[in-house]
C-alpha cells in the first residue's frame, strides 16, 4: 500500500511538473489581463484592441501611398478599424496607441518568431517585423506595410 501511494506522489508531482514548464516556456503575449496590447517597432507605437482594431502613432508624418490614389496622403497615426475600410488616418485624440512612458518592444511581447523578426498576434490581428526592416500590420481582411520610409496600404 505505501509503495501504491508513493507512485501516485510520483505521477501527481511529474504531472504537476510538467504543466508548470509548459506554462513557463509557451509562446503567448506577455500580458495576462484582457485589453489591449501594446508595443514598438522602430518609431511607430501600436496597439491591438480586443475588438482587432489595430492603430500606430507613427511618431511624425509619413507618406502613405494607397493603390487607388495618385499622390500619396501624410499621416501620424494610422488604423484599421473596419473591414470595409482600408487602413486610414486615426481621429482619435493625441497619441492613443502610446503608453505614458513609451511601449514595450515588438521582441517582448511577440506571440512568436516569424521569417524575418518576431510577430504579435492578438484578436485576430498580427503585427510582424518584416525583410530589410519592414513592418506590417493587417486585421480585418486590411493590411499595411512600412518600407523604406512610405507606407503601402
Amino acid at each position: 500500500m505505501k509503495r501504491m501511494a508513493n507512485m501516485v506522489g510520483a505521477v501527481l508531482g511529474t504531472a504537476a511538473l510538467a504543466a508548470a514548464t509548459a506554462a513557463t516556456f509557451s509562446t503567448g503575449i506577455a500580458q495576462a489581463d484582457p485589453g489591449p496590447v501594446f508595443f514598438n517597432a522602430g518609431s511607430a507605437n501600436c496597439a491591438i484592441f480586443d475588438d482587432g482594431t489595430v492603430g500606430c502613432d507613427l511618431g511624425g508624418p509619413v507618406p502613405v501611398q494607397y493603390s487607388f490614389l495618385p499622390a500619396t496622403v501624410k499621416m501620424n497615426k494610422i488604423v484599421i478599424s473596419q473591414p470595409w475600410l482600408p487602413a486610414h488616418p486615426s481621429t482619435d485624440p493625441g497619441t492613443p496607441y502610446t503608453l505614458a512612458g513609451g511601449n514595450p518592444a515588438l521582441a517582448d511581447v511577440k506571440s512568436g518568431d516569424g521569417q524575418w523578426g518576431p510577430y504579435v498576434e492578438y484578436a485576430g490581428a498580427k503585427c510582424e517585423a518584416g525583410f530589410h526592416g519592414s513592418f506590417t500590420c493587417s486585421s480585418k481582411g486590411r493590411s499595411w506595410t512600412w518600407f523604406a520610409g512610405v507606407i503601402s496600404a
